[in-house]
């Protein structure tokens, strides 16, 4: 939205002619590389890897991998969290989730071991590209 309302100010347009509206929540700001996470209860379930952000832990069970990249400042984008709008897709590399609501993926999508970080809750260790 932001590259929109450049190039439009760019071609002319008067920044006080245009509109915008957001709707959803907002990117989180991602923790630095290598930061650990101090839960209050310890976590028991399976271990987690966020590989783009090197960092991994233990799940809380009937924790989301959005939820956790959350406690971790990882940076999913997110929007509904019921899985309906798809923003919070992710690859998941190795391992296996359980969903409720998949109605945002793909047949292509779930070939391609495509998640939805607001429904996966993890049945084994996985690692996701996050």
């Amino acid at each position: 939205m932001e590259t929109t309302k450049a190039i439009l100010v760019e071609l002319g347009v008067a920044p006080d002619r245009l509109k915008t509206e957001i709707f959803g929540a907002t990117k989180p700001t991602p923790a630095a590389a290598g930061t650990t996470v101090k839960p209050t209860a310890p976590a028991t379930g399976p271990l987690v890897t966020f590989s783009n952000n090197n960092k991994s832990t233990k799940i809380h069970i009937d924790q989301t991998v959005l939820e956790l990249s959350e406690e971790l400042g990882i940076g999913i984008e997110n929007s509904c969290r019921v899985g309906t709008c798809g923003v919070c897709r992710v690859k998941m590399t190795s391992g296996e989730v359980s969903m409720e609501v998949e109605d945002s993926l793909t047949p292509e999508d779930k070939a391609n071991s495509i998640i939805l970080a607001c429904q996966a809750k993890p049945k084994s260790d996985i690692a996701v590209e996050a």
